[in-house]
C-alpha cells in the first residue's frame, strides 16, 4: 500500500482575501513605514448599505451626534463590530474601536482618534454625494458615475482606519480598512509600539467619469494647455453628475503652473475645500500627450477586432503637503472603454493619539528539546537506528467539526523526509514502511497507537488518513481526516514517541 496523500493548498489559499481584488484607491494608506523590522495585521470588509443608513452610523462614530454624546456600535458583518466612545482627554475626539469576535469573546484589533473636526466634514460630503445620486437615479436608473469617498485616520499607537463609501449606478458598499498598530519586531522590544509618526485624519476622495478623446482632449487643454488661459478656464465648475464636486483651475503661465482646487459644495451654500494642488503646464502637457497616445492606439485596436485592446493607464500626480492636499488624475482604458479618475485628499490634519493598544499575550509551550535520557523510560537510550512508538490524535479543528464521529481505519506511510514536500510524497517516492491501524477512533482514551519497523537514523515524515466511511480503496474521501506534512520526525533513540496530529479534514476527493 503506497498513501497519495493529498493536501489542498490551493483551496485553503483560495480562502483568504487578496489586496488586488480591489483597487489600489479602495484600501486605507498602509502604516507608517519604520527603519527596523515590524509588523501588523490588517483588516478588510465591503458589505451594502442603504443610503439612509449611512448618516446614523458616521455622525456616531465621528460626526456631530458623536459630538454630543450619542455613540453608535454596529456589527458590520458577522461577529465584526465598530463602535465609538468618548476620548476621556480630548473633547474634540472620539476612539473608534474595531473588535471581532475571538471565539465567544471580543478582540480589539484597532483603536483610533478621530477629530469631530474632519469627521463632520465627511459626514456631509457623503450626505450630499449620495443625495445627488439618489436623485440622478430617480431620473435615469444606472445613470450614477462612481465615486469612493474615505474617512481616513492614521495612529502609531492605535491603528489605522479607512470608513469608506463607495456608489455607483444607484448601488452603494460601506468599505472598512483597518489595520492594528505597527510595532517592533526587534529582539527585546517584540510587540511595542515601532512607528513614530504623529496622529491625523483626513478625506480622500474618487470621482470617475467616462469621457470621448474629444471630451478629453476639450477639457485637458482647459485644465493644463492653452485654454487654461481663456476666458472659459474652469471656475466653480461642476463636475457633472457629481456636481456636489466644484473645480477652479487659476493660471500661473508666466511661473509655468496652474493651481488646481476642489471643493464640496452642500445643498446651503456652505463649501468644504477638500484639496489645492500646483500642477505644472509641462508634465500637464505630457500627461495629456501620452493620454492621446493610448486611445488612438485602443481606437485602432478595437478597429480591427472588437475587444481586442489591451488595459492602460496614466497617472498625474501633484501635491501641496502644506495646506493644500494631493491631486492625482487617472486616465484608463480597457475593452475599448475609456474613464478618468481624479483621486484627491485633504491636507492631514493633526489630532490627539491614543494610548499604546498592545497585542492580546497568547502563551505557548515551550519547544520540545528533550533528549532520549529525559524522556523518563530507563529502556530508551541514544540510538543509531530504532521505531516510531506513535499516537495517533485529532486537532482541535477537526474536533470542532461536526461532520461526525472520528472512527474508523487509519492508513499510513512513513517516508524519507526529503521524499516528500507540500504537496504530499514526491513523484517515484517509496515509502519506508506501510500500515494500518484498524478501527481506530480519534477521540478516545487512550489514544490509537503503533510501533513501526526498526528504522535508521533520520529525518520522516509520517502521512496518514483515516477512512471513516469505510470505501477501503486505500485513498482518502472527501471529509476524511488527514495528515499535513508540516514538520518532519527524527530518527534519534532506540524508541522514539512522536505524535500524528490528523490535521484537517480533506477538502477534495
Amino acid at each position: 500500500m503506497r498513501i497519495a496523500h493529498l493536501v489542498a493548498i490551493a483551496g485553503l489559499a483560495g480562502c483568504g482575501h487578496s489586496s488586488s481584488d480591489a483597487p489600489p484607491t479602495d484600501a486605507s494608506a498602509p502604516p507608517p513605514t519604520t527603519s527596523t523590522s515590524s509588523e501588523w495585521v490588517g483588516f478588510h470588509e465591503e458589505v451594502p448599505l442603504q443610503p439612509g443608513d449611512f448618516h446614523a452610523l458616521a455622525s456616531g462614530l465621528f460626526g456631530s451626534d458623536a459630538q454630543a454624546g450619542n455613540f453608535v456600535s454596529k456589527d458590520i458583518a458577522k461577529g465584526l463590530t465598530i463602535s465609538a466612545a468618548a476620548d476621556p482627554t480630548t473633547p474634540g475626539q472620539s476612539r473608534v474601536t474595531f473588535a471581532f469576535d475571538d471565539g465567544g469573546t471580543p478582540r480589539t484589533l484597532a483603536v483610533v482618534p478621530a477629530s469631530y473636526q474632519v469627521g463632520s466634514l465627511y459626514v456631509s460630503t457623503v450626505d450630499t454625494a449620495l443625495a445627488t445620486m439618489i436623485a440622478d437615479e430617480a431620473k435615469q436608473p444606472g445613470s450614477g458615475e462612481s465615486f469612493f469617498l474615505e474617512y481616513r485616520v492614521t495612529s502609531a499607537m492605535g491603528g489605522n482606519l479607512s470608513f469608506g463609501v463607495r456608489a455607483g449606478g444607484g448601488v452603494y458598499t460601506l468599505v472598512i480598512d483597518i489595520s492594528s498598530p505597527r510595532t517592533s519586531l526587534q529582539p527585546g522590544q517584540i510587540g511595542q509600539p515601532a512607528a513614530s509618526t504623529g496622529p491625523s485624519d483626513s478625506i480622500a476622495g474618487t470621482v470617475n467619469f467616462h469621457l470621448s478623446k474629444d471630451e478629453f482632449d476639450y477639457f485637458s487643454d482647459h485644465a493644463y494647455g492653452e485654454g487654461a488661459t481663456g476666458s472659459q478656464n474652469f471656475s466653480d465648475f461642476a463636475l457633472v453628475p457629481h456636481t456636489w464636486l466644484r473645480l477652479t483651475v487659476t493660471p500661473h503661465v508666466p511661473d509655468g503652473f496652474i493651481d488646481v482646487a476642489f471643493e464640496v459644495l452642500l445643498p446651503d451654500g456652505t463649501r468644504i475645500p477638500i484639496a489645492k494642488a500646483p500642477a505644472s503646464i509641462n508634465a500637464g502637457d505630457a500627461f495629456r500627450a501620452l493620454v492621446d497616445r493610448n486611445l488612438e492606439t485602443m481606437a485602432e485596436q478595437e478597429a480591427a477586432a472588437k475587444g481586442s485592446s489591451t488595459p492602460w493607464s496614466v497617472p498625474f500626480y501633484y501635491d501641496q503637503p502644506t495646506g493644500g492636499g494631493t491631486v492625482e488624475v487617472l486616465a484608463e482604458g480597457a475593452l475599448g472603454v475609456a474613464q478618468v479618475a481624479y483621486l484627491v485628499q485633504t491636507p492631514v490634519h493633526p489630532i490627539v493619539d491614543v494610548p499604546f493598544l498592545p497585542w492580546k499575550q497568547i502563551t505557548l509551550p515551550p519547544p520540545d528539546t528533550t533528549t532520549c535520557n529525559q524522556l523518563g523510560d530507563p529502556s530508551i537510550t541514544l540510538a543509531m537506528q530504532g521505531t516510531f512508538n506513535m499516537t495517533f490524535t485529532a486537532s482541535t479543528v477537526i474536533q470542532q467539526d461536526p461532520m461526525g464521529p472520528l472512527t474508523g481505519t487509519i492508513y499510513c506511510s512513513i517516508y524519507h523526509a526529503s521524499d516528500v514536500d507540500v504537496t504530499g510524497p514526491k513523484q517515484d517516492a517509496i515509502s519506508v514502511q506501510d500500515f494500518t491501524v484498524p478501527n481506530a477512533d480519534l477521540t478516545a482514551t487512550p489514544a490509537p497507537s503503533f510501533v513501526s519497523n526498526v528504522l535508521l537514523d533520520g529525518d520522516y515524515q509520517i502521512l496518514c488518513f483515516q477512512d471513516r466511511l469505510g470505501t477501503g480503496t486505500g485513498n482518502p474521501a472527501m471529509n476524511d481526516p488527514v495528515t499535513l506534512p508540516v514538520g518532519s520526525f527524527p530518527i534519534a533513540c532506540n524508541k522514539n514517541p512522536v505524535d500524528v496530529e490528523f490535521a484537517i479534514l480533506d477538502p477534495e476527493n
